[in-house]
């Protein structure tokens, strides 16, 4: 689960109220900017309602806060039926990781709020799982070949790891971090994140299927920080520059990299990457809104909200254009309805 997402979770858990606002389709405008329409969704009760990851076929892995400020798990299919399910036992279970075979894997709390894997098959089998030794677990993403990535803590920091389809755990750390995280995986089991250098410099790194780890860093950055992969290697993410301020990069397979940032931008941050090269994220405007982006392969970038939004987090996009995340209605964080494209 990103910083954003947490925060946005603590903001929720100290609110003094919980509030539901029901939404029609009708309620939200237009055509996106990926070349489809704002289908909402939402779980009824729900405080907040937030996809984290697309299928090719369009299936859609999330969860949703309910009144009680609790976290289940979501799968969406494309006809908007709607399936929730929880880790037995656990008050909070968040899908943040979703592959073609309908496989999600995500991370779920205890009644102590220690935060454990898990694994929820297409049939709704559920398989809990930790990092040896760990003190937390936290996965992040799948592929098809049903190979998991995320971080794990302990015993003093963060780590990186790989869990084979076969239950394997392998651990791995980029040279010189102090604290490790990982953001997505591809097909082919290439893997993304970053390292931190000290308190307030990060390295990013893409690491190979067969173990390989190369580190790279946007010339001139004091952070550099990849969110996603595709499967041909290309690599998104965002860097800052020597005043603190945030900015898009596109890093193709050759190792070279292109900065980017919406007209207006204060502040970028791209999320993933889908097979096609287009990247989508979000970016804070001079009023310090959050809007929602696309950009093509070729640069050309697409900005987007949903009709009556504060702010917009667009997660992920796949191949056909369509894009999942979530949507604020008001400047609190607390009343949050899912988004999807189509």
């Amino acid at each position: 689960m990103s910083e954003w997402m947490r925060y946005r979770d603590s903001v929720a858990r100290s609110g003094t109220s919980a509030v539901f606002v029901a939404l029609c389709a009708g309620a939200l405008s237009g055509p996106a900017s990926a070349g489809g329409k704002y289908v909402p969704f939402d779980i009824q009760n729900a405080v907040q309602t937030a996809g984290g990851g697309i299928t090719e076929s369009g299936y859609v892995g999330g969860w949703y806060m309910d009144a009680g400020n609790r976290n289940h798990g979501l799968l969406r299919a494309p006809d908007g039926t709607i399936t929730i399910f929880d880790v037995t036992g656990a008050p909070d279970t968040y899908g943040t990781g979703i592959n073609g075979k309908l496989v999600i894997t995500g991370e779920y709390a205890d009644s102590s709020f220690h935060e454990h894997g898990y694994l929820r098959t297409a049939d709704g089998t559920i398989t809990t799982f930790d990092v040896p030794s760990s003190e937390a677990t936290a996965p992040v993403a799948i592929n098809d070949g049903g190979t998991i990535t995320g971080t794990y803590f302990g015993p003093t920091t963060w780590h990186g790891f790989v869990h084979s389809r076969k239950g394997a755990f392998t651990s791995f750390d980029p040279p010189g971090s102090n604290s490790t995280q990982v953001e997505d995986i591809n097909k082919a089991g290439g893997i993304v994140g970053y390292g931190w250098q000290g308190s307030s410099a990060s390295e990013g790194f893409v690491r190979a299927s067969n173990g390989t780890l190369a580190t790279f860093n946007v010339t001139g950055a004091q952070r550099t920080e990849p969110y996603g992969i595709n499967d041909g290697g290309v690599i998104t993410g965002f860097y800052t520059d020597s005043q603190g301020v945030f900015h898009g990069f596109a890093r193709d397979a050759s190792g070279t990299i292109t900065s980017f940032d919406p007209t207006g931008s204060t502040g970028t941050s791209p999320e993933k990457i889908n097979a096609k090269g287009e990247i989508v994220g979000g970016f804070l405007d001079v009023s310090g809104a959050y809007h929602g982006f696309t950009r093509s392969p070729g640069g050309t970038i697409k900005v987007f909200d949903p009709k009556g939004s504060t702010y917009t987090l667009a997660i992920a996009i796949n191949s056909h254009g369509a894009i999942t995340g979530s949507y604020g209605t008001d400047v609190n964080y607390t009343l949050e309805h899912g988004l999807l494209t189509k």
